[in-house]
């Protein structure tokens, strides 16, 4: 099957009623009584939201458990993040606690917390995952640590205690005693940051991480593009018009081969289009600037391409 995605299995023009009807409906708390629209949202666009919302969370939760971020530390991250929005929704005035409170669910403690200007540079790191935690204990330990060659490096360490000798099992415990010794090894061994042995000892793997700065250099596209996707998106939902092109073509009965080819295709086009927009894009730049025009406004466009295996009714069966 192929098509676009006008054609959805959702029904856009209901949802954006609905989005209207809140938007109205939370943007003047004087307005009086909801209107029968303000009143259908309450009830229904909850549901349908959030499902859209948990379709596009799973990608970007997948690359928290694989870097190994938990929810608490992604929780209170989403925390900072629903204030931050609700201090954007009361535009043109500053959001008292109170309003924050109603518009995000957070109590006021909670809201003075995180607004707390001395909090905010240690808040996602102080709900450190406790796998990150015990690598890093590993590593900063003197206990855990050995001198070889004039470099301190994290020893290996039998799984449980023999005689003196530190142990994976106590490593642990400097670290929590909520979770078992087993569970964080499991975790350390899926995020290949540790192996081990026939005989049990538990060693960390070499260089395991990508450094600071390639992860950086991965991840700023990464936010930068899915931002300004997503805000485009929101746009032209809570619009009463769209205002910008977002727009697919999907194609659900392809080989690989074929989708390799379409995948080429689509990368050909984007070299071309890049091109033209780079050169009409300095072009107007220029212009701007020599008519004296007020340079305040910033665009992205951007092309993306994702293929996958699509899931048969065994595998859907088999995940529950």
């Amino acid at each position: 099957m192929c098509g676009n995605n006008s054609r959805s299995y959702y029904d856009p023009t209901k949802i954006q009623k609905q989005a209207l009807a809140m938007r109205d409906m939370t943007s003047d708390p004087k307005s009086g009584p909801l209107s029968g629209d303000a009143a259908a949202a309450l009830s229904s666009t909850p549901d349908a939201l959030l499902e859209a919302i948990a379709r596009v969370l799973t990608p970007l939760v997948k690359l928290l458990i694989a870097r190994g971020v938990t929810y608490q530390a992604a929780g209170e991250m989403l925390k900072r993040v629903y204030v931050r929005a609700g201090q954007k929704h009361f535009t043109g005035e500053s959001a008292t606690d109170t309003q924050l409170s109603l518009v995000t669910g957070l109590n006021r403690k909670e809201i003075r917390r995180l607004t707390d200007e001395s909090l905010q540079s240690a808040a996602p790191e102080s709900v450190t995952s406790f796998a990150a935690s015990v690598h890093a204990a590993w590593l900063t330990q003197r206990r855990f640590t050995e001198r070889s060659a004039g470099v301190i490096k994290p020893r290996v360490l039998p799984r449980r205690s023999q005689g003196k000798r530190p142990s994976f099992v106590e490593l642990v415990r400097t670290v929590t005693t909520d979770h078992r010794p087993s569970a964080l090894l499991d975790e350390l061994l899926r995020l290949e940051l540790v192996e081990v042995d026939e005989e049990g000892n538990v060693a960390q793997r070499p260089r395991p991480f990508l450094s600071r700065r390639s992860l950086e250099d991965r991840l700023l596209p990464l936010a930068e593009n899915l931002e300004d996707h997503a805000s485009a998106a929101v746009g032209n939902v809570l619009a009463d018009a769209p205002p910008f092109l977002e727009r697919s073509v999907f194609s659900d009965e392809l080989s690989a081969v074929s989708a390799a080819r379409l995948h080429e295709l689509a990368k050909t086009r984007w070299k071309q289009i890049h091109d033209e927009l780079i050169e009409k894009a300095t072009g107007h730049e220029a212009a701007d600037s020599k008519a004296g025009r007020t340079a305040n406004s910033r665009i992205r466009v951007g092309m993306y391409f994702y293929s996958a295996q699509q899931e048969t009714k065994q595998d859907r069966d088999s995940h529950g």
